[in-house]
């Protein structure tokens, strides 16, 4: 194992020097280089143990990858540095592994079971049993799931009738909220513009007369929108925190890119890839990437496999505003399921059953997870950066002034943020900021008086255009933008 990863790494760095060498003679780099096949144990091309996964979910601060890894009935942890599995967690009583999450502030991971169970790892004690929820009014099916940084809760949502969403605090330990939905959900992401969480409904018992993305407040525990998408039945979503749009991944139709800052609105669709199950969104170079292995359209050009699919990796940006683009396409692997990324190295992660592909015989090649380096540009660190925070109470004709949030950088330790507030309300609560990693938070204390500070280190560096949103006893009360 260890041998396959540090040649996998060497790879690496030699595609990496010959993309850069390419980009300075003018050559267009591909949207993707393959670096390598991981295996998996117990994983094979066809039979009872074939590859069959779901979601990923990655530590950037342990840099482990990990893998909803049904095959298994467990957790499959990937070491992103030498790109080798360094573990396989059996999940209590040996369900379907659905849906795996990383609560990064409090290093909790949260699997869920296929069943109507959830379970929570303390990844700071890993030897201790996990916490387990059995959600109330679930009949089974529990799968995809969420996080809530300003309220440290993540929401489950469960795929058998009758539907619900699922809150389960991290922090008291204890399910916190439920609220039945419309129809039958699949991904959903929480939006740090506005503190909400956009779930993709398939309403598949309906025939799809309701599928869309749906907006849920998870403050007040209501649907507050629905935007439609009738030609597209989603299933997966990712939200660049900059543009404020949603990409849906589609199956059946084309992928769709939605304007959450006007409505909803469809800013541009793309009907050429189709087949999309699970996407992803790397905040280090603002790509989207869907896992599109049930593509069934032939002019992606990609070869076909022994299911008469396409299967791609569709690669996504919003490069301005209003201008959705597809970068290109990747080709994979026989039911290729992910993607799963790592955003400090620009690692992307898709599990397969079999690679490359062999229209005539399921058997051929390696099944694994496949990793792919993306040589798009990456964020860099902005010390000296700022965001002024303006109220969010809806209440005075013109928002209130919070204060300023600043970005510097310490020695030897990286970039840290601070802010100095006022016009709060006493208590506790956290500064949401976007950040080449993804969403970090820092804790915030307000006196009786209205003022408040908050401060902490950040992994990542601050998305220049992203939001900075506060939270205050679990609801946005302040936001502002990266400047």
């Amino acid at each position: 194992m260890m041998r396959f990863g540090q040649e996998i790494r060497t790879a690496f760095w030699l595609v990496l020097s010959a993309a850069l060498a390419g980009s300075a003679f003018g050559q267009t780099a591909s949207p993707l280089t393959l670096i390598g096949t991981i295996p998996v144990p117990n994983w094979t091309n066809t039979g009872a143990t074939q590859a069959n996964l779901d979601l990923f979910a990655f530590n950037p601060w342990t840099r482990v990858m990990y893998v909803a890894d049904r095959t298994n009935h467990a957790v499959t942890a990937i070491d992103t540095i030498s790109n080798s599995v360094i573990g396989v967690l059996p999940i209590p009583g040996g369900g379907s592994t659905n849906g795996v999450l990383v609560a990064i502030d409090v290093q909790k991971l949260v699997v869920t079971d296929g069943k109507a169970n959830v379970f929570v790892y303390d990844l700071r004690v890993p030897a201790v049993s996990p916490d387990a929820y059995a959600l109330p009014g679930v009949t089974g099916g529990t799968d995809a799931l969420d996080y809530d940084p300003l309220n440290h809760t993540v929401y489950v949502i469960n795929g058998s009738a009758p539907y619900f969403m699922t809150g389960i605090d991290l922090v008291n330990r204890k399910i916190a909220s439920q609220l039945a939905l419309p129809g039958s959900p699949e991904l959903m992401r929480f939006n740090p513009n506005d503190g909400l969480i956009y779930q993709a409904i398939t309403d598949g018992d309906n025939k799809g007369a309701g599928q869309g993305l749906y907006v849920f407040d998870p403050v007040a525990n209501v649907i507050t929108a629905k935007y439609l998408t009738p030609d597209c039945t989603p299933h997966g979503v990712e939200i660049d925190p900059v543009a404020n749009v949603a990409l849906l991944g589609c199956s059946p139709g084309g992928q769709v890119m939605l304007d959450l800052a006007h409505g909803g609105a469809v800013l541009k669709t793309f009907p050429n890839i189709t087949g999309t199950d699970l996407t992803a969104f790397n905040p280090n170079t603002r790509n989207f990437y869907t896992g599109s292995g049930s593509n069934n359209i032939a002019s992606t050009g990609c070869p076909t496999d022994s299911s008469k699919n396409f299967p791609l990796i569709g690669i996504f940006n919003v490069t301005g505003t209003g201008q959705g683009n597809l970068v290109g396409v990747q080709c994979t692997g026989r039911s290729a399921k992910g993607p799963g990324v790592d955003p400090l190295d620009n690692f992307v992660y898709v599990g397969t059953r079999q690679f490359p592909v062999d229209a005539a015989d399921a058997t051929t090649g390696q099944n694994g997870v496949l990793v792919y380096y993306d040589p798009a540009p990456r964020i860099d660190a902005s010390p000296g950066s700022s965001a002024t925070l303006s109220s969010l109470n809806g209440k005075a004709s013109l928002p209130q002034s919070l204060g300023t949030v600043r970005f510097t950088r310490e020695q030897h330790r990286g970039l840290r943020v601070a802010a100095t507030l006022k016009n709060l309300s006493p208590g506790s609560g956290v500064l949401d900021v976007s950040t080449s990693v993804g969403n970090e938070t820092v804790p915030c204390f307000a006196a009786a008086d209205g003022s408040a500070y908050c401060d902490g280190p950040l992994l990542g560096a601050p998305m220049m255009g992203a939001p900075v949103l506060l939270g205050m006893g679990g609801a946005p009360v302040g936001r502002g933008v990266i400047q």
